[in-house]
């Protein structure tokens, strides 16, 4: 599948990298007309008018501030690499997650955003700011979590996830040393409260290789088909927390019972970290954000049609 680039993710306020840009969008939502997307390496969640081209507006999910420089970032990062919707009476409500590879990437965030009569719902278009800074946050301690998660998995590093009822299906990564990625159902109450999770291993996910390298899970998401969509990268790494060289990039499509149906390449090779999707009458219309692997370059946005 071709990926067609729409626009740089420019910030409208200077980062912890020192640029006006996301350079390591990890999660993206599409409420209404608004994009709204997580960066790995920053404190903030992203809004974005899907229909213009002006830079993102920022809401602070943490109140300290990350290093400038990128290699004390990295240890530092809240790591957040999932960001879905959750069901809201009103406006959108946003669930942030960290991967849970280091112990301070175990947080999450809820996030409120106002808007009008209900999810998707036209989130205040003309007025960016008023919506950013109306925005209400709830940080969650994700331990208990992550416990649960460890003994179901040779290595923690979660990059997606999606709804299920009352569940969440989530998605654990695979390295070049375990390349196996996971999907676990935890409770989606007991994770929003911070308490004690039962997590059930779902299925383990072997992705077929590109240039020698394992295809791992980058994020998910659900069409209203219920089928689930995932991003997958071929990255030269042999553990969760150093990055590595990227060989190649798809799309997976599994079935109910969690099979692998279509691998689809991605050209250009790029490490989508995020995507949402719609059904159309002409294939899948994807979007997906990326991450160069280089704070020193803008995270983008693409789309592209499966058919």
């Amino acid at each position: 599948m071709h990926l067609t680039h729409i626009r740089d993710l420019a910030a409208g306020a200077l980062l912890p990298s020192s640029h006006a840009f996301l350079s390591a969008a990890s999660g993206m939502v599409v409420c209404g007309s608004m994009l709204c997307v997580v960066a790995d390496d920053a404190h903030c969640l992203a809004l974005f008018d899907l229909d213009g081209v002006g830079p993102g507006r920022l809401v602070p999910l943490i109140a300290d501030d990350l290093p400038s420089v990128a290699a004390q970032r990295k240890r530092m990062k809240p790591d957040f690499e999932i960001l879905l919707a959750l069901p809201a009476a009103q406006g959108c409500r946003l669930l942030a997650l960290g991967s849970g590879s280091t112990a301070r990437r175990m947080r999450g965030a809820m996030i409120d955003l106002p808007g009008a009569d209900g999810p998707g719902a036209d989130l205040l278009r003309a007025d960016m700011g008023r919506v950013s800074e109306s925005a209400s946050v709830r940080l969650i301690n994700l331990r208990a979590l992550f416990a649960a998660l460890a003994p179901l998995v040779p290595a923690v590093n979660l990059e997606g996830a999606v709804l299920s009822g009352d569940r969440l299906l989530l998605f654990n990564r695979g390295t070049m040393t375990h390349p196996a990625s996971h999907i676990i159902e935890v409770p989606l109450a007991a994770v929003l409260s911070g308490g004690p999770v039962a997590a059930t291993l779902c299925a383990t996910m072997t992705l077929p290789a590109l240039a020698g390298v394992p295809l791992t899970v980058t994020d998910a998401c659900r069409l209203d088909t219920g089928t689930i969509l995932l991003s997958a990268v071929a990255e030269a790494t042999t553990d969760s927390y150093a990055d590595g060289a990227l060989v190649g990039a798809a799309i997976v499509e599994l079935d109910a019972a969690f099979t692998v149906r279509v691998v689809t390449p991605l050209e250009p090779v790029l490490k989508v970290e995020g995507i949402a999707a719609r059904s159309a009458a002409d294939g899948v219309h994807l979007l997906c954000v990326t991450d160069a692997d280089d704070p020193d370059r803008a995270a983008g946005l693409y789309e592209g049609v499966l058919v």
